[in-house]
């Protein structure tokens, strides 16, 4: 499929590259984090290092239009206290949420990419490294596209059409750049596989944003479209970025992923069936193995996610081993204390616990969630400057400074 023809603004924008330039190598390119034997590194030397989603920074501007002729934009001070606090990358959405926000960028690419370069400047200004992702929410391309969100799954979709050029877009807009840390596709697609009954018919259903305006049977992705999606975005990435990691943005798998993805409905997966799930859902030329985790409730649930029975730090090591039996790194994209924790001394020793995790399995990449979100239903995950929560930044600099004094004692 001629997947430029579904964004022609684009193309008479000049913002595309001609099809010769698809075929042609691409340039000598830096690329401060790279995956070799199995680890990230940085400067040769493997890296441990957290971060933090600062999931809206872009976002905002295109979820409040009216903030986009503000000056300066609200960024620069997030970025500005990141950089203080010495915090090393963040991973953030560079596109809408809802397809409203994609409007944008399908019709008007000069604004939208004017808009986003003020973003990448300003946190490369700042030494922030970048993990931006590119399609965050699930139903928001499908929609823009007015398909079925099971059009992910469909090669010769408008949806995977759209995927290649956005893609194709913004790493030939950015690969040059050394603040760029990393590609990733989508936040926890693969917690929306499968799922038995009509669960998918009520979801994300506002209109006024852009959404369909019914869900029907066709919107329940599976998760084989889903990997293929992965894999179809894997492969453009590396058309123009042979060297930074490509990542799926996912979470754990659900406790009963692969007997949900084989049919069996709800029923717990083994062992071996939930480490299966695992692998596959990174397929191929994805370089890690991603993950979210969050510290386990007080009743040692977390919410469906993971084997029954097994604690966070057995949890930690088996994604661990399945990571290094297939050479990939993980990449921890999202970790924070348990929902619905209200109890800051209960949230500090749950970090704690956390970190320490981290540190004990050599997780290269990690990040916080979240940093600087005015969304009151994440607020207690929500750590930015003056609230309760700012100690976080205090546990990840000191965890950072301890990371970067064993690198250097383990330099020849």
């Amino acid at each position: 499929m001629n997947y430029r023809r579904y964004l022609r603004p684009l193309l008479l924008a000049g913002l595309a590259v001609p099809a010769v330039a698809s075929e042609s190598a691409p340039p000598a390119i830096p690329a401060p984090i790279e995956v070799r034997n199995g680890v990230f590194v940085h400067n040769g030397k493997p890296y441990h290092g957290v971060g933090v989603n600062y999931f809206d920074g872009f976002q905002r501007l295109l979820e409040h239009p009216e903030k986009q002729k503000a000056q300066p934009p609200e960024y620069v001070a997030g970025l500005a206290f990141l950089q203080k606090r010495n915090i090393p990358f963040i991973r953030f959405a560079a596109c809408g949420f809802y397809p409203n926000e994609w409007r944008v960028f399908r019709d008007d690419p000069k604004r939208y990419f004017a808009l986003l370069d003020g973003f990448v400047a300003e946190a490369e200004a700042r030494g922030i490294g970048l993990i931006p992702d590119l399609f965050w929410s699930y139903f928001a391309v499908p929609d823009l596209m007015e398909e079925p969100i099971s059009a992910w799954g469909a090669r010769e979709s408008k949806t995977r059409a759209f995927m290649r050029c956005y893609t194709e877009a913004v790493v030939l807009r950015y690969r040059t750049l050394p603040a760029i840390w990393a590609w990733e596709f989508g936040n926890e697609y693969m917690s929306e596989c499968d799922l038995p009954g009509p669960i998918a018919a009520n979801k994300w259903v506002v209109p006024g944003l852009g959404t369909a305006k019914v869900r029907t049977q066709a919107d329940q992705p599976s998760s084989s479209g889903f990997i293929d999606a992965f894999k179809d975005f894997a492969a453009t990435v590396r058309r123009f970025d042979p060297r930074r990691p490509i990542m799926t943005g996912d979470s754990l798998p659900r406790g009963s992923a692969w007997n949900l993805a084989h049919g069996n409905g709800w029923k717990p997966d083994t062992r071996e069936e939930w480490c299966e799930a695992l692998v596959a859902a990174n397929p191929g030329a994805v370089d890690a193995l991603s993950i979210h985790y969050y510290h386990p409730h007080r009743d040692g649930s977390n919410a469906g996610y993971g084997l029954a029975k097994m604690s966070m730090a057995e949890t930690i090591a088996l994604i661990v081993e399945n990571a290094r039996a297939v050479g990939k790194p993980v990449w921890l994209g999202e970790f924070g204390p348990a929902g619905g924790e209200n109890d800051i001394a209960q949230r500090r020793a749950q970090i704690d616990v956390l970190l320490k995790i981290i540190e004990q399995e050599k997780i290269g990449l990690a990040a916080y969630w979240v940093f600087d979100s005015p969304n009151p239903e994440i607020a207690l995950w929500n750590a930015a400057p003056g609230n309760s929560n700012e100690f976080v930044f205090d546990k990840l600099e000191e965890f950072n400074r301890r990371m970067a004094g064993q690198s250097k004692q383990a330099t020849p």
